[in-house]
C-alpha cells in the first residue's frame, strides 16, 4: 500500500488508471449502453432541429427553440439513466463479475426516477452556489460528486445521498477538484479535435457536411463525455469507500444480490 493510501489520501493516478482500465475490460457493454443511452437520442434531436442556417422567420425560429429545450430535457433524461446504468456496470466489474447490457439496464432505469430529484436538488444547490461568487458553487459540485453512486449502490433515504457524499469527499475534495480539471481538459481537447474534423469538412466540401457534424460527431462528444463521467463517479465512489470505510469492491457483493 501507498503512503498516499496508508493515510487516507485519494490516489489521482490510482482512479484514472482505474477508469481506462474498467472501460477496457467493458467496452463494447459500455459503448453499447453508451450509444443506445447518448448517441442515438442526441442524434434524432440534432437531426431534428435540422440545419440553423436554414431558418428563415421568427415562428421556425421559435419551433427550433422549443425543440432544443424539448430535445436537451430528453437527452438529460437518457443520460441520467446511462450514468446510473455505468454505475451498476463498473462497480460490478470492481467486484469480479461481467456486467451486462440488460442488467445495467434494468438498474438504470429502476434508479432513474430519485436520481432525477437528486440531479435537480444538485443543480439547484451548485447553481445557488455559483450566484454567490462562484467558488460556493464549485465546493458544492465537489462535496456531492458521489451522491448518485452513493444512492446506486447504498439505497439511503434521497436527501441522505447528499450527507453520504460529503462524508466521502471530506478530506480529499482538493483532489477531486484535480480531477474535475483533468476531466473539463479532456473534454475540451475532445471537442477541438472534434470541431477541426467539423471545420475539415467545411474545407474540402464546400460548404461542410452538417450531417455529419450534427447527427455523428455532436453526439459521439457525448458518449465519450458520458462514459467517461459515469465511470470516472463510480470509480471514485468506490476509491473513497476503500480509504474511509476500509470497504473494497468485493465488501458491496451484497448489494447485487
Amino acid at each position: 500500500m501507498s503512503d498516499l493510501a496508508a493515510s487516507g489520501k485519494l490516489e489521482i493516478g490510482r482512479v484514472i488508471k482505474e477508469i481506462f482500465d474498467v472501460i477496457g475490460r467493458n467496452l463494447p457493454t459500455f459503448l453499447i449502453l453508451a450509444v443506445l443511452l447518448t448517441g442515438v437520442p442526441t442524434a434524432i434531436v440534432y437531426a431534428l432541429q435540422g440545419d440553423p442556417g436554414q431558418v428563415t422567420s421568427p415562428t421556425q425560429f421559435g419551433a427550433r427553440i422549443w425543440g432544443a429545450v424539448g430535445g436537451g430535457l430528453v437527452a438529460a433524461i437518457f443520460a441520467l439513466i446511462l450514468q446510473c446504468a455505468i454505475i451498476y456496470a463498473t462497480v460490478s466489474d470492481l467486484n469480479g463479475r461481467r456486467p451486462s447490457v440488460a442488467d445495467s439496464l434494468s438498474v438504470g432505469l429502476r434508479a432513474f426516477l430519485p436520481v432525477l430529484l437528486i440531479g435537480i436538488l444538485f443543480v439547484l444547490a451548485y447553481l445557488c452556489g455559483i450566484v454567490l461568487l462562484i467558488v460556493p458553487g464549485i465546493m458544492i459540485a465537489v462535496a456531492w460528486c458521489v451522491a448518485v453512486p452513493a444512492y446506486v449502490i447504498e439505497r439511503p433515504p434521497l436527501t441522505q445521498s447528499f450527507a453520504r457524499s460529503a462524508a466521502l469527499t471530506r478530506g480529499n475534495r482538493w483532489r477531486i477538484f484535480g480531477l474535475f480539471c483533468l476531466y473539463i481538459l479532456a473534454f475540451f481537447v475532445i471537442a477541438l479535435i472534434v470541431g477541426l474534423i467539423a471545420s475539415l469538412t467545411k474545407i474540402f466540401t464546400v460548404g461542410g457536411l452538417p450531417f455529419l457534424t450534427r447527427v455523428i460527431l455532436s453526439p459521439l462528444i457525448n458518449v465519450v463525455s458520458g462514459l467517461l463521467g459515469a465511470v470516472g463517479a463510480a470509480v471514485l465512489y468506490v476509491e473513497l469507500r476503500r480509504l474511509k470505510d476500509g470497504v473494497g469492491p468485493e465488501g458491496l457483493a451484497a448489494i447485487f444480490d
